[in-house]
């Protein structure tokens, strides 16, 4: 009777070990970003607002958390230092909101981002705002952003 309780004991533990492993090999994170509610707001607090094409993006768990490091030539700036024409590195959390925007190579965006003041990349200002796909020569606000960028915004990356 031992044995017969010991062997269903251990059938019993095994499914249950094997879904705790399964679930725990990859990394997961939850983000946390303010939220803008006028124009005004949403473009104060970004350093750098650029109009770009997005040429690369990479997984980095490097800093302890599902993170993307994107590559983004930079067609025009409306605000901070980087330059059009050049590359531009971002990075951003890689968590369900991210994987949402269906960002892809190829794509064009204005993308409003904080620019830290150590060695780190610049990180957009919201994961649900910072990012307006170029469609036609206009920049579209994602699905439940209600934030439209300021039409001088819009002339300086040539959008309108």
């Amino acid at each position: 009777m031992r044995r017969a309780t010991a062997l269903l004991v251990t059938v019993a533990l095994v499914p249950g070990l094997a879904s705790c492993v399964t679930g725990a090999s990859g990394a997961s994170c939850q983000a946390d970003y303010p939220s803008y509610g006028t124009t005004a707001e949403l473009e104060d607090s970004a350093d750098l607002i650029v109009r770009g094409t997005f040429t690369a993006l990479e997984h980095d768990d490097t800093e302890g958390y599902p993170r993307t490091v994107a590559t983004v030539d930079v067609v025009a700036t409306a605000k901070g230092d980087a330059t059009p024409g050049s590359p531009l590195e971002i990075a951003y959390t890689r968590c369900d909101d991210a994987v949402q925007l269906g960002l892809e190579v190829g794509d064009e965006y204005v993308i409003l981002l904080s620019d830290p003041a150590d060695d780190a990349l610049p990180t957009p200002v919201n994961i649900s705002q910072a990012f307006h796909a170029v469609e036609d020569g206009h920049a579209v606000t994602t699905p439940g952003n209600p934030v439209e960028l300021d039409p001088a915004t819009l002339r300086a990356l040539g959008l309108s």
